[in-house]
């Protein structure tokens, strides 16, 4: 009884969940662009696909800052960041809904990280691939970032991956995953939460694929961690350190006794990782020029 008690207690909690994050996806265009003065909002299709996602452009001249959230959630997560109004001084915004999530066609899972990837740079190419690129990923945002870097290492110019599922089978999947997967309870659960199930039960083996990749990226990265995150595992970060053979840098914050929602609460530190990848890169174009004498 005790253990059936536990089970229902999950399955509430999860449900209860996933209700607040279909919530926030029911914001329409015309409330965003009225949220987010100067933004638009494009639902492209790309082979039966919705991609939905947002622009704030705000001058050719400055970076792209392209972000990638977790899951289950959308791209509402990082809305303190696009009323931001110091970083409009120095960035210009793209955040995208991931496949089944917000506009991107709620309830239809992509369980492969390499098909997401390739889903999101379709997106950037549709936006004629606006550089310089930086990319900040959380969580599963943070799989499929580095799978962009893997796939088109010339046309990112840094990461900022925060708590981000990087090693195979180094964070925790809850039994509860197993039980949800199926009917009854697959069909009453919030398609938000049951998309996020499907990809947590198929993680293991789309990082597994992206295993002999890693060498491909050589964009800086940097990489944001809780010390005490239990449901991805700090080994992730300290996987990505050795693995990122290539990069031009890696750096590793591990924030002592910090769980896994990082992203609110350390917005400015974050930003300012990304501003030291801006400014790190400045440095490597002028020893280069420096170097040929052009």
């Amino acid at each position: 009884m005790k253990k059936r008690n536990i089970l229902s207690f999950f399955v509430f909690t999860v449900v209860l969940a996933g209700f607040t994050a279909c919530m926030q996806s029911r914001e329409t265009t015309q409330q965003l662009m009225e949220r987010f003065p100067g933004a638009r909002v494009e639902v492209m299709d790309y082979e039966g696909r919705n991609l939905g996602y947002m622009t704030l452009h705000r001058h050719d001249t400055l970076p792209t800052l392209f972000f990638l959230h977790g899951s289950p959630s959308n791209m509402h997560v990082y809305n303190d960041y696009y009323q931001d109004t110091v970083l409009a001084q120095w960035a210009n915004i793209i955040a995208a809904d991931r496949p089944g999530y917000g506009f991107s066609d709620p309830g239809r899972s992509e369980k492969s990280i390499r098909k997401q990837a390739h889903e999101m740079w379709k997106i950037l190419e549709h936006e004629g691939f606006p550089g310089p690129l930086y990319i900040i990923g959380s969580s599963y945002g943070g799989s499929v970032a580095a799978k962009m870097a893997m796939l088109k290492p010339d046309k990112v110019d840094g990461m900022v991956l925060v708590s981000a599922s990087l090693a195979p089978g180094k964070e925790t999947t809850y039994e509860i995953s197993y039980l949800i997967d199926h009917p009854p309870f697959r069909w009453l659960l919030p398609v938000d939460v049951r998309v996020a199930n499907d990809e947590k039960l198929s993680h293991y083996d789309a990082l597994t694929e992206m295993l002999p990749y890693w060498e491909s990226i050589v964009a800086p990265v940097v990489l944001i961690q809780g010390t005490a995150d239990r449901l991805i595992f700090p080994e992730n970060a300290l996987f990505a350190k050795r693995n990122l053979i290539n990069s031009s840098l890696v750096d590793y914050y591990p924030l002592d006794g910090e769980r896994h929602f990082l992203q609110i609460k350390y917005k400015d530190f974050i930003l300012e990782k990304v501003q030291d990848l801006i400014q790190h890169n400045l440095i490597q174009e002028n020893r280069t020029l420096e170097t040929t004498g052009k």
